[in-house]
């Protein structure tokens, strides 16, 4: 008997998954312009949030900010900058080194690239939209708590991160007040540049030493609509919808390593062509 329930704890506590996870990624909305001509520019200003986040002690929020323009008709060029604030917060961990934590992150991502724009139908209401580039920024977060000791610790991880994307997605149009779109962001994410004082046991129990130095590619899924308002032509609203995921690690990504999997948007458009013909 004291045999069989020696199996089932080793089983346990090597098939549970820990308690204590960072967040590596965050989902973010695409910079997808509904362009259709030479001329066109747009602005865009959108509050974001986590949808995933419920607790009264915890947040993921921040802005996105995205611009582009037309230079041809089918060529553009776009840019975008990413910003986020995050707190997590762990009690009672076991079999860790650590007891609890108040985990606090801080994103930021400058976005440069650009795309190709075309119409699938005669009144130019369907375009088909590929867009490209890179990023560069910081991830970085702070952790502070008690530890297995029961002492008080204070600790920090950054990274530079370096972005190659593209994006494909289809952009619908049927009226001149509304339109929605459907975009695909694929991601290859390099983490490197790591200062930390986390010790080299801590990094593994965090699957940080997986992570650290090395490249992920996310696939992030993204809807959007915007509403125009007929007595100011050139303002728009906009809402969106967006998720990230890997599924190429699963083993880190099931662990102790995580994707903020959800993002939701609202914000403003300003269309600068409309605002010159008016």
């Amino acid at each position: 008997m004291r045999n069989k329930i020696c199996f089932v704890a080793i089983f346990i506590s090597l098939f549970s998954c820990n308690t204590n996870y960072r967040y590596i990624y965050t989902a973010s909305p695409a910079n997808n312009p509904y362009f259709t001509k030479k001329g066109e520019s747009k602005l865009t200003a959108d509050y974001s949030s986590s949808s995933n986040i419920r607790a009264v002690n915890k947040y993921a929020a921040g802005i996105d900010l995205q611009a582009a323009y037309a230079l041809s008709d089918h060529w553009a060029l776009a840019s975008a900058y990413y910003n986020r604030r995050e707190k997590d917060v762990f009690s009672f961990i076991e079999n860790g080194p650590f007891e609890s934590s108040v985990v606090r992150y801080k994103r930021n991502l400058f976005d440069i690239g650009g795309g190709y724009f075309v119409s699938l139908n005669k009144r130019e209401t369907i375009t088909f939209n590929f867009y490209g580039g890179m990023s560069f920024g910081k991830f970085s977060f702070t952790d502070n708590g008690i530890d297995s000791s029961g002492a008080n610790y204070s600790r920090y991880h950054n990274n530079g991160i370096t972005r190659w994307f593209f994006q494909p997605s289809f952009n619908f149009m049927p009226g001149e007040y509304v339109r929605f779109s459907y975009a695909t962001k694929f991601s290859s994410v390099h983490y490197g540049d790591v200062q930390t004082s986390y010790t080299p046991q801590q990094l593994k129990y965090l699957y940080l030493n997986k992570v650290d130095n090395n490249t992920f590619v996310f696939i992030e899924p993204s809807i959007n609509v915007q509403f125009g308002l007929p007595e100011i032509p050139w303002l728009n609203l906009d809402a969106g919808m967006s998720w990230a995921s890997n599924p190429f690690n699963v083993l880190i990504f099931s662990n102790a390593v995580k994707v903020r999997s959800v993002n939701s948007s609202i914000g403003l458009n300003f269309d600068f062509s409309k605002m010159k013909k008016k």
